[in-house]
């Protein structure tokens, strides 16, 4: 994972937004610039920090630019491996906080119900914590074709809120202290199971590749609370992936491969857990980490009630293909 000295992460998904592993290139100036930053605050928190160069034609366009970005951007950081994460304490290592978006132009709409949906809200530009993320994007912004206004129009922040069970964050732990070193899909299953067997340790029993078995592992992962990023510990993440996985082909009778997902040579940046499911005719990809990802982690709204990841897989995968 690229540190705050470097003004950009190259490529987290190319198949949400392509071309993203070139350094050199000189980028044109768009309504979401396709490179990621990094930065930390004074207190040590990251965030991921977005610019927007452009102004986008419309609503739909500015909503439609940021979201493969924010889903790739959020993905990257829940796909890495055990082997990339600090020690084995998720709460010593510099927490990611928030994700951010800087708007250097001002778009000819009024831009709220574009951005809201990622639970991006305003937020003051002469914030302390905001000082590093500008320097960066100011650095950035010397690789885009045209000019650029050295000072931003807008800033918008949304939170990342964990999970508030009392068993999370120890879980977290467990799984970074016993967990497979290697990257997903190596040790198919192996995830969920130590997953599975910290929890019965922990007093809470249950989590088994069925869809009561999912939900009960959703329970202690995920945050419920609308209007904020869903954030969960990529281990955690990876493991409700597996869960999934193995219920695919221990309940529903798939026929299952799991992608085994080794960091990229150039970025070091992991891909999202995929599986691959034989159909009656053909096989298919599940690209399961998006799925997880929108199920799970991207922001809810208010009022929305949003199915359980069990009830999705028990869709998902006991349908006829």
């Amino acid at each position: 994972m690229a540190d705050d000295d470097e003004s950009f992460i190259p490529g987290p998904l190319d198949e949400l937004v392509p071309g993203l592993r070139q350094r050199a290139q000189r980028w044109p100036a768009l309504p979401v610039h396709p490179r990621v930053v990094h930065a930390r605050s004074p207190r040590g928190e990251r965030s991921i920090v977005l610019a927007s160069f452009a102004p986008a034609v419309s609503m739909r366009a500015l909503h439609a630019a940021l979201k493969p970005v924010v889903e790739a951007s959020l993905l990257a950081e829940l796909s890495r491996p055990a082997s990339e994460l600090g020690a084995d304490d998720p709460e010593h290592e510099q927490p990611l906080a928030a994700l951010e978006l800087y708007t250097f132009v001002e778009h000819p709409f009024h831009s709220h119900p574009a951005l809201s949906p990622f639970a991006l809200l305003p937020a003051p530009l002469d914030a302390v914590e905001a000082h590093r993320a500008l320097a960066l994007l100011r650095r950035e912004a010397q690789q885009v074709d045209g000019p650029v206004p050295e000072e931003p129009h807008a800033r918008h922040r949304a939170v990342l809120a964990r999970s508030p069970h009392p068993l999370a964050a120890p879980l977290a732990r467990a799984l970074r202290e016993h967990g497979p070193r290697g990257p997903w899909g190596s040790a198919p299953g192996a995830l969920a199971r130590v997953c599975a067997d910290q929890l019965t340790a922990l007093g809470h029993a249950g989590v088994e590749p069925t869809r009561a078995g999912i939900e009960r592992l959703e329970e202690v992962a995920t945050q419920r609370s609308a209007g904020v990023i869903r954030w969960i510990d990529p281990l955690l993440f990876q493991a409700l992936c597996d869960l999934v996985a193995v219920a695919a082909a221990s309940s529903y009778g798939r026929q299952v491969e799991w992608g085994v997902c080794e960091p990229d040579e150039e970025s070091a940046l992991a891909p999202p857990p995929l599986l691959r499911v034989a159909g009656k005719r053909e096989s298919f990809h599940v690209p399961l980490g998006e799925h997880v990802l929108r199920w799970c982690v991207m922001p809810s709204a208010h009022g929305e009630q949003i199915p359980s990841l069990g009830a999705w897989a028990e869709h998902e995968f006991n349908e006829e293909s």
